[in-house]
C-alpha cells in the first residue's frame, strides 16, 4: 500500500510538471539586432550558486555605482542582463553583462563592454508584479524545466533579460527573458 501511494504521488508531480512545461506561455518571435553594454563578468550557473556569485556583485555595483547613468548612448532606461559567451550549454562558462541598450558603441568608456545580440528567433518569457529577482529566478527555472522535455531548443548563443522597474514600484515590475532559439535545419 504504502509503495502504491508513493507510485502515485510521483506519477502525480511528473504529470503536474509536464502540464506545467505545456501551459507555459512560450512565446516565439523574431529580435531585430542591437547593441547592449554594461559591466561584466565570466561566470557558471554553478558558481552562481556559491558563495562565489559574480551576478550579484554586478547587480550590487551597477546600483551602488550608478553605472546605468554612466553608459552613454542608451536608448531606454530598462536595465539589460546578457548572457553570451557560452562554452557549451546552462552548464558551461559564459559572460554576464549587466547595463543597457545603446545605439552606438563608440563613446563607451572603458569599464563597459559592449557586444552586439544578433537578430533571429527567440522564446519570450514574462512574469511580472514581484520582487525582480524572484521573478528571474523563477523564470529561469521554468526555462530550464522546458529543454528536459525538448519543448525549447536554445541555440546557446545570445540570451538576455529586460528589467523594467517603474519608479521601483515592485507592483508594477517585470521581467522579459528572451532565449535564443536554434535555426532550423
Amino acid at each position: 500500500m504504502r509503495f502504491r501511494f508513493r507510485l502515485t504521488l510521483v506519477s502525480m508531480l511528473l504529470a503536474s510538471t509536464c502540464l506545467f512545461a505545456q501551459d507555459m506561455n512560450l512565446v516565439k518571435l523574431h529580435v531585430d539586432s542591437f547593441i547592449a553594454a554594461g559591466i561584466s563578468a565570466r561566470t557558471t550557473n554553478a558558481q552562481e550558486m556559491t558563495t562565489s556569485a559574480q551576478i550579484p556583485k554586478l547587480w550590487q555595483r551597477l546600483t551602488s555605482e550608478n553605472f546605468l547613468a554612466r553608459i552613454p548612448d542608451r536608448v531606454d532606461d530598462h536595465v539589460i542582463a546578457l548572457y553570451t559567451g557560452y562554452e557549451s550549454d546552462k552548464n558551461g562558462p559564459y559572460t554576464f553583462i549587466l547595463g543597457a541598450k545603446v545605439s552606438s558603441k563608440k563613446n563607451l568608456p572603458p569599464e563597459f563592454v559592449a557586444r552586439e545580440v544578433a537578430s533571429g528567433q527567440y522564446a519570450m518569457f514574462t512574469e511580472q508584479g514581484g520582487p525582480p529577482p524572484e521573478m528571474t529566478v523563477n523564470l529561469w527555472k521554468r526555462i530550464w524545466s522546458l529543454e528536459k522535455p525538448g519543448t525549447l531548443e536554445r541555440a546557446y548563443k545570445t540570451d538576455y533579460e529586460v528589467h523594467y522597474s517603474p519608479a521601483n514600484d515592485v507592483a508594477k515590475s517585470r521581467v522579459d527573458i528572451y532565449i535564443g532559439l536554434l535555426g532550423k535545419k
